[in-house]
């Protein structure tokens, strides 16, 4: 008994002790529990959710840009995804595979965003309501971790989506309204509460988890795409048939370098580029699932501007058992699936089945779910309707001309002795002066053009598409034996196209040096051709290598004749120069005389003095709309149907003019100008100079003081324009013209020629 007391002592000591291993084997616990899942609330089961609070702590939602892992399951499949060191998200299991970008972000954005709308009481989550609520019928069961060291991960989030909630939820700016989704997480311990959370993210999942793997075979931006080849494996006897496009830069022109050399046409390799961008698989397998033929119809490869190549191999299509549409696969060399594709929709119409389809979108009548299906159907990017032609990819261009940048254009003709030249005057941009066309056939000198007639003539040498290419020379082909093939050695057109020289020029090491080199003359050539007893036209720009057969609209813009090319403006005078206005009616005429300086009117009407009666506003219009009336249509002067009519014309307006000759003008002002520079070339300007500069006669003051002051020389011109109606049974019927000096013929409208009888008396 003495003995007992010391060992209480000992127990005394142990106790706490143990205590104390206790608290630390929890205390450890807890950490390990915090540092693998994320949350100490397992150990408790419960925790405290307040409406508008994110599902998560906070500083997990800050470090999910640090997310590097994630398991997503439904009730029958379960992937694992991983993030690479280039930020690019793989499926990892239960086969290698890009994940969809868009998925990754969605999951990401609605696990930081979701916020908690309501919690159901627990007395009402039960298995029922869990059906209900979808957390057991179609659950998706999302976990989010993040690497700590390379062998462990901690769960930052994990929650399981049930289907969506009728509710809105506000989305905090008091405008508009949010989704909401039934969810329920473990992430706090075994809380089997079911909560309404703001956002949705299951249209990811419509089509399964299948919906996670990238769609996308192609991941391009269509601006870093500088190289196209298409390689056709099906071709007759097992040729191999190569289509090769390049551009410089985003910026440049493409170019078709194979089979021919062309330029492409402007629009259909862009929009090739953005449906390759577009393109989503219907299906993706493994490839190892998948017996795939010996080698591909088609080989599509992109190269980047980078020097990256992007390589698509396109099989033979066939017939979906399930639904009879026409499919094929596809691989890539970077990901080891094999895609399904849209050959063509099942429902092909002739004409255009996406316009169709958008007609019966516009119908109210249709259900919403047959509305989305067609909707899905006209997105689809289909095999079939990629432009991988040569014919359907190259410019339908003949000339490749901007109208800008076509300096003199000549056409000879071997139907015509003269030739037709049209010169352009540059004008000025900053002192507002327009560029003016000047144009000389059949022999005569140089005239002004019709602007809208030779923007029509330019616009249409580049913008009337060819109806088709008769001949595409091979590499090593004499151009010189095609073109007298099709008789182009001896053309019946040449057109020879000077581009205006380069404007924008640069002083280097005090040389002149044009900024852009200046281009070379351009020569096309055009021939009747005769075929099956049809008549077409053939035509070939030197140093190219098409011939294409051009377009009847294109051929008729040639004209030799110079009254399709005259300039449309019936009169041309300053208001200066007027003198007398005489407007000749059936029983007299009506002859007014005006005062330019002075600005006054006076007038008779036959004898009669009716000077009071002129109203000077209506005679100041009707003179203007004689400066800006034009004509419809020049006639050639022999026109025996406007001489029929112009024999008897109904009305003719007489304008008298004087117009002060100043062709002199800048001949004596570049005189006097180069002796103010003679006399001061070698010395420099003193105060006193430039006062007498600005104060003294010089010799350019002189010359504009006689020029101002001197007695010019005047020509005296007298303008008749006489007009007839062309039926004079019918009002409104057209109205032939002539200038009586000259004996030109032209059309006017009906409205123009109503406005030559003017009530210019009160």
């Amino acid at each position: 008994m003495a003995d007992a007391p010391s060992l209480i002592i000992p127990m005394r000591k142990a106790l706490p002790t143990a205590m104390l291993l206790i608290l630390a084997l929890l205390s450890v616990g807890a950490a390990i529990m915090l540092f693998v899942d994320g949350s100490l609330a397992r150990l408790t089961g419960w925790y405290h959710f307040r409406p508008g609070m994110s599902l998560f702590p906070p500083e997990n939602m800050e470090r999910l840009d640090e997310v590097s892992w994630m398991r997503i399951s439904d009730l029958h499949d379960t992937i694992e995804c991983e993030r690479e060191t280039d930020g690019t998200w793989w499926i990892v299991a239960p086969f290698r595979d890009r994940m969809s970008p868009e998925a990754v972000e969605a999951i990401l954005s609605f696990t930081m965003q979701a916020r908690l709308v309501d919690t159901l009481p627990l007395n009402r989550t039960t298995r029922a309501s869990m059906r209900e609520f979808g957390v057991e019928t179609s659950p998706h069961t999302i976990t989010l971790k993040k690497r700590v060291s390379s062998h462990s991960r901690t769960t930052l989030a994990r929650y399981t989506l049930g289907s969506a909630s009728p509710w809105l939820a506000d989305a905090g700016d008091g405008e508009h309204l949010l989704p909401t989704t039934y969810l329920r997480t473990d992430f706090y311990g075994r809380d089997k509460r079911i909560h309404v959370v703001s956002g949705s993210i299951l249209s990811i999942f419509k089509n399964g988890l299948q919906g996670l793997r990238d769609a996308h075979p192609l991941h391009i931006t269509p601006d870093s795409v500088l190289g196209i080849e298409v390689i056709r494996h099906d071709t007759p006897e097992g040729e191999v048939e190569a289509l090769r496009m390049t551009r410089a830069s985003a910026q440049s022109q493409w170019a078709i370098v194979s089979p021919t050399l062309t330029e492409a046409d402007e629009e259909k390799p862009e929009a090739l580029l953005a449906a390759l961008s577009r393109m989503r698989a219907m299906r993706i397998e493994d490839a190892g699932n998948v017996q795939l033929p010996a080698r591909p119809m088609s080989t599509l490869t992109l190269t980047l501007e980078n020097g990256e190549k992007k390589e698509l191999k396109v099989y033979e299509p066939f017939t979906s058992s399930s639904d009879g549409q026409l499919l094929c696969h596809a691989t890539t060399a970077d990901r080891p699936v094999v895609f399904t594709l849209p050959v063509e929709p099942r429902m092909r119409r002739k004409g255009g089945y996406s316009k169709i389809a958008n007609e019966i979108l516009s119908l109210p009548v249709l259900p919403g779910s047959v509305q989305a299906q067609i909707q899905n159907s006209i997105n689809w990017v289909y095999w079939a309707d990629l432009p991988f032609s040569l014919n359907e990819l190259r410019s339908k261009q003949f000339s490749h001309l901007g109208l800008k940048d076509i300096d003199k254009v000549l056409v000879r003709s071997a139907f015509s002795s003269y030739p037709l030249i049209l010169r352009l005057i540059p004008g000025d941009t900053e002192g507002q002066v327009k560029d003016i066309w000047m144009f000389s056939t059949e022999g005569h000198p140089f005239e002004e053009a019709d602007e809208e007639v030779v923007t029509t003539f330019l616009n249409g040498l580049s913008g009337i598409p060819v109806l088709g290419f008769l001949h595409d020379l091979k590499r090593g082909e004499s151009a010189l034996e095609t073109e007298c093939q099709f008789g182009l050695n001896q053309p019946d057109y040449l057109m020879l196209v000077q581009p205006r020289e380069c404007a924008v020029r640069a002083v280097l090491f005090g040389e002149d040096l044009p900024l852009v080199r200046d281009r070379a003359p351009r020569v096309f050539r055009m021939k009747r051709q005769h075929a099956d007893g049809k008549v077409f036209w053939a035509g070939m720009e030197q140093n190219t290598h098409s011939v294409c057969r051009l377009s009847p609209k294109l051929m008729k813009l040639f004209s030799f004749a110079s009254e399709n090319w005259r300039k449309r403006n019936l009169t041309q005078f300053p208001v200066s120069a007027l003198r007398t206005l005489t407007l000749n009616y059936i029983k007299c005429p009506l002859v007014l005389h005006y005062d330019y300086i002075g600005e006054e009117w006076t007038g008779t009407l036959g004898n009669e003095d009716i000077t009071p009666r002129i109203n000077p506003h209506r005679t100041n219009y009707y003179v203007h709309h004689l400066q800006q009336i034009r004509v419809k249509q020049w006639l050639s002067k022999s026109d025996e149907d406007a001489l029929a009519a112009l024999e008897h014309p109904v009305f003719s307006v007489k304008l008298d003019l004087e117009l002060t000759d100043y062709s002199d003008l800048e001949s004596i002002v570049m005189e006097a100008s180069q002796q103010d520079n003679v006399t001061n070339r070698n010395t420099p300007p003193s105060l006193d100079d430039v006062r007498n500069m600005l104060t003294e006669k010089t010799e350019t003051d002189e010359a504009f003081r006689k020029i101002a002051t001197g007695e010019r020389k005047v020509e005296k011109r007298s303008v008749t324009v006489e007009i007839a109606p062309s039926d004079p049974t019918d009002d409104k019927s057209f109205f032939y013209g002539r200038i009586r000096e000259d004996g030109r013929l032209f059309i006017l409208n009906f409205e123009d020629a109503q406005g030559l009888d003017g009530q210019l008396l009160d």
